[in-house]
């Protein structure tokens, strides 16, 4: 205590024994009116209103009206932080006599805070200043508005300047405003800055977890968020100043999966339209400088997306990162050890919100550099994809017309100046050309479009040629599907289908209509008939040996014309309609959404069509079934229900025949000795495109030598099972499957799949793979129907 408030202390407490001295002599003058009340004498009301009474917050003398009593009911509110009265005053006589408070109303409350708020900083607890705000909250019923904007006209959320280890210790604070502050943080990174911030730091009070108030006033949601305004979750500018420090005090190491959950919220709000563009747009050219080194990199280091720390970029393939991760002038970020969900997540939904801020994918920034030796005649090769160029843009008007339209506002500039060479040998290496960095590594191939040149070997396959053309509608990222559609109109011109089966086939099993009159057809801008055209375009094209003259030569025994002769030239389409289901091939068949996936194989090795039939009795052929399609089934219109193929004892052609699609009125479940020997092959043809896409030690063919009635036909690895269903009808949308493997379909869930294997001419089959029939049943991608047995 001061010399000057230890002398007014003396004063005071002289002053207040002559005040009890006269209040006891005037006390028999006072006369009572009632029991408990008294008339007060002129003497007494002096005292209450002159300034002679010491207080406990200031060396200043106040009217005893102005000062609380120190009491439990006024301390249980305001604690140590209150005027009261000094000395205390023990006579309840003298208490009644000057007029001490010995109750808080809302009004103290809202005198207390100011008082509170002109001081520096101020020592409390935040037990003590629960109780203070609990008190406000009960009595905002009745001065609800007032009580707002009183509190909100001034910083009134008391926090602490350091870490506090219970809500009981007495620590000095400040005061701030209710956006200042914020309720909860859902991306653990206040967290995460709690952990590797000082514990006693003079600048803590501008670190965000003394600003997050659930954890300091768990009790008073509703009165911080709902009445007071306090946001519930730091807003956009708060988390980029949470980065800020994060980058400023922890390792990328420590804090990158922070930053990956802070980029999660972001895309969340920019989802909900609550993240604005111009936020956006503020934290793109931020990163474009030094002041927000915010960015986790694999190299352990923060950097921003200044043209001093080189080319930064994102990874989204395990292969490429290895190819270049020791190149000086490219950087990849790193959000932590990501579980196969949270790398989901970054891949669907953190990746668009980098787009925006132009950090790029590696396979982004990565080209393939052709690299061939020799050149042969390129026209077998431009007239193929010359001829299946319509049927592509009858596909992409379908399925993709917002791609449609952007490649004739280009005036299909990509088509126009599409060139086509046929190599002995092919080769490619990845490049980053805007970084001017190439791998050493080389991949040998069959086919590769690089720019606007498309180039091909001559054991390029149909399929792979058409993958690669496909990357011309999608921005350089192959579209299987399109491929796929393709194949299997090629497969059938190859197979000796006319042009009105397959136009039959487009229209009625792909449900694509023609185009609308009056579209232009597709078409390259020069179709090599020779090879004279060739000679220039290779002297400017790398080569192995660029030291030995590039010899063309013509593909042998191919003719040089596409379509086979019986075809006309690609007909006029019309315009189209269709959804196709999207899919992607990981772990033998990845889990999505929509996992439809589709393909066309070809072999000439057919399976031998003896073997021993054990059938199960639980499993039998006429076991109850349903019938599961593709699209909605309408009685009396439905197709024939049971392939009809004819018995095959030795290899043999799958012919179609339009005399195979029949009418009925009712379906067969019962099992002919022609569709077990198309279930066989379709079993077969299934086992093949595993076994070539996944490794045949991967896939176990449990009807291999014998049928043995489980409710599936592959094994692929421990705990992917598939079905086959197989048909000779390209126009049939549905088939059987039994009560008991639908059972095991719903138990498996994401490890169950359909295989439905079309067969088709030329020992050729279409198969495509429907993962969780169940799930796909729920989103109405796949419809069930039950039969009627008439026994």
């Amino acid at each position: 205590m001061t010399r000057k408030n230890a002398s007014m202390s003396w004063r005071c407490l002289i002053i207040c024994g002559m005040v009890i001295f006269v209040i006891r002599l005037l006390a028999p003058i006072s006369v009572p009116l009632e029991k408990g009340s008294y008339f007060d004498s002129s003497f007494t009301r002096i005292l209450r209103d002159v300034h002679w009474l010491a207080s406990s917050m200031d060396d200043e003398l106040h009217c005893p009206r102005e000062l609380f009593h120190d009491c439990e009911a006024v301390r249980s509110i305001f604690g140590d932080n209150a005027p009261y009265s000094i000395p205390k005053v023990r006579s309840e006589k003298l208490l009644t006599a000057l007029g001490l408070k010995t109750q808080v109303t809302v009004d103290d409350t809202l005198t207390i805070l100011n008082v509170w708020r002109a001081k520096a900083s101020l020592s409390a607890s935040l037990s003590q200043m629960s109780k203070f705000y609990a008190f406000i909250w009960s009595r905002m019923n009745t001065s609800e508005r007032k009580v707002v904007e009183e509190l909100c006209n001034g910083p009134f959320v008391f926090v602490p300047c350091k870490l506090v280890a219970s809500l009981e210790d007495v620590i000095p604070g400040v005061f701030l405003s209710s956006k200042e502050v914020f309720w909860r943080d859902s991306t653990g990174s206040v967290d995460q800055v709690k952990m590797v911030c000082p514990e006693f730091d003079p600048h803590s009070v501008q670190h965000p977890f003394t600003k997050m108030l659930c954890s300091m006033y768990p009790a008073l949601h509703d009165f911080f968020v709902k009445e007071c305004g306090v946001d519930e979750l730091p807003h956009f500018r708060r988390y980029l100043q949470i980065l800020l420090q994060l980058s400023a005090a922890a390792l990328p190491s420590q804090a990158a999966k922070s930053v990956f959950h802070i980029f999660l919220k972001w895309v969340n709000e920019l989802n909900s339209g609550s993240l604005r563009s111009e936020d956006i747009g503020f934290l793109r050219e931020g990163l474009l400088t030094k002041d927000y080194l915010v960015l986790p990199t694999a190299e352990d280091k923060w950097v921003s997306l200044d043209p001093s720390f080189g080319l930064i970029c994102w990874c989204d393939d395990d292969k490429l990162r290895k190819e270049f991760k020791y190149f000086d002038n490219i950087t990849f970020l790193y959000f932590g050890q990501l579980n196969d969900e949270e790398k989901e997540i970054l891949r669907t939904k953190v990746s668009v919100f980098m787009h925006k801020l132009n950090i790029p994918s590696l396979s982004e920034v990565v080209t393939r550099e052709a690299i061939y030796d020799g050149s042969t005649d390129s026209s077998f090769v431009a007239s193929v994809v010359n001829w299946a160029l319509p049927y592509a843009q009858r596909y992409i008007y379908s399925v993709h017309p917002d791609k449609y339209l952007q490649l004739s506002q280009s005036r299909f500039r990509n088509l126009k100046y599409l060139q086509i060479v046929v190599v002995e040998k092919l080769f490619f290496r990845n490049v980053i050309k805007s970084s001017q960095i190439a791998s050493k590594k080389r991949f040998e191939c069959s086919c590769l479009l690089e720019g606007n040149i498309l180039y091909a070997t001559q054991e390029s396959d149909s399929h792979s040629i058409f993958m690669e053309i496909s990357r011309l509608f999608s921005s350089g990222t192959p579209d299987l599907h399109l491929a796929n559609f393709l194949h299997m109109i090629t497969t059938m011109a190859e197979s000796g289908s006319n042009e009105e089966q397959t136009e039959f086939f487009i229209l009625n099993s792909q449900k694509m209509p023609k185009l609308p009159a009056g579209e232009s057809v597709w078409s390259l801008g020069n179709v090599p008939l020779s090879t004279d055209s060739e000679t220039g375009m290779m002297s400017s094209s790398r080569t192995i040996d660029e030291k030995n003259p590039v010899k063309i030569k013509k593909r042998p025994g191919i003719i040089s014309n596409w379509p086979p002769t019986d075809w006309k030239t690609a007909p006029g389409f019309r315009r189209s309609s269709v959804c196709v289901a999207k899919s992607e091939a990981a772990r033998g068949i990845q889990s999505k959404e929509e996992t439809v996936e589709e393909i066309v194989i070809i072999t000439c090795e057919l399976p031998p069509t003896e073997m021993t039939c054990v059938e199960n009795v639980d499993n039998g052929p006429a076991a109850d079934a349903v019938v599961v399609g593709c699209n909605v089934l309408v009685p009396g219109t439905m197709k024939e229900a049971f392939d009809s193929s004819h018995p095959m004892t030795e290899p043999q052609d799958v012919n179609y025949s339009s005399s195979d699609v029949t009418e009925r009125d009712q379906l067969y479940v019962g099992t002919t000795d022609a569709q077990w020997e198309t279930g066989r092959l379709g079993e077969f043809f299934a086992f093949k495109y595993f076994s070539e896409k996944l490794g045949e030690p991967l896939v176990k063919w449990v009807n291999e030598t014998n049928e043995t009635g489980l409710p599936y036909d592959l094994v692929v690895g421990d705990d992917e099972y598939i079905e086959v269903k197989a048909t000779r009808l390209m126009g049939k949308d549905w088939f059987h499957i039994s009560s008991r493997e639908w059972q095991f379909a719903v138990k498996k869930g994401e490890s169950f799949s359909v295989a439905h294997v079309v067969l088709l001419p030329n020992n050729s089959a279409a198969v495509t793979v429907y993962k969780n029939p169940f799930r796909l049943c729920q989103l109405g991608k796949l419809q069930l129907a039950l039969t009627i047995s008439k026994s």
